[in-house]
């Protein structure tokens, strides 16, 4: 599927699907696009096939949602000191605050909601977490995987890889959500009978919500 997937639905509603964060497309796609979708009276951001990518993809995004400066995350990572271990002390941690502020004199103003799912992990999960914490609007779906933070890649026998998570994620208010996930505002998972019917049941949740 393509990174960046813009349509106006029915109502005046932008539906706007931001696919990967691996690189830096969908940030520009939405800033080439930004006067046109900012006349919707509201936005949906879908990210329920994002696998991640780089954070501030996303961030460069929600930007444009914002009036004022605000912390949107906090994360932290040990210093391992093996000295520290020999002698049976904690390891120090190293926290890291993330600050978003407008980048458009005329930010959106409208009602605006993030689609999520289990498919919605890393980067994605920190534009869900930063969205959350802004208390711009509804998170609705799916809880996302759980698993953000910087992962160090490891080679395996037999050709196999591994990804281990070095850094814990949270939200601006410090909640954590590795190994929890981003929690859905409303709960709402793909019934087989929509699926038949070629039904996008978070989607239309989502309009309902908003009307």
């Amino acid at each position: 599927m393509p990174p960046f997937e813009y349509r106006l639905l029915p109502g005046n509603i932008a539906y706007v699907a931001l696919n990967t964060f691996g690189n830096d497309s969908c940030a520009k796609a939405f800033a080439a696009g930004y006067a046109e979708i900012s006349k919707a009276k509201a936005i949906i951001f879908d990210v329920r096939n994002n696998g991640g990518g780089n954070s501030g993809v996303g961030w460069a995004i929600l930007r444009y949602l914002m009036k004022e400066p605000m912390l949107v995350h906090t994360s932290y990572t040990r210093d391992y000191k093996p000295t520290y271990r020999a002698w049976g002390r904690p390891q120090p941690v190293s926290i890291n605050r993330s600050t978003l502020g407008p980048d458009t004199d005329k930010p959106y103003g409208g009602q605006v909601i993030v689609l999520t799912s289990a498919r919605t992990f890393s980067a994605a999960e920190d534009f869900a977490a930063a969205f959350k914490t802004m208390k711009r609007g509804l998170v609705i779906g799916e809880a996302t995987g759980g698993s953000s933070g910087q992962p160090l890649f490891i080679k395996l026998p037999g050709n196999g890889s591994a990804r281990i998570c070095t850094k814990r994620d949270m939200l601006g208010d410090g909640s954590e959500f590795v190994g929890v996930g981003i929690l859905p505002d409303k709960v709402v998972a793909p019934t087989v009978k929509d699926l038949r019917n070629g039904v996008d049941t978070e989607l239309q949740a989502a309009i309902a919500a908003l009307k």
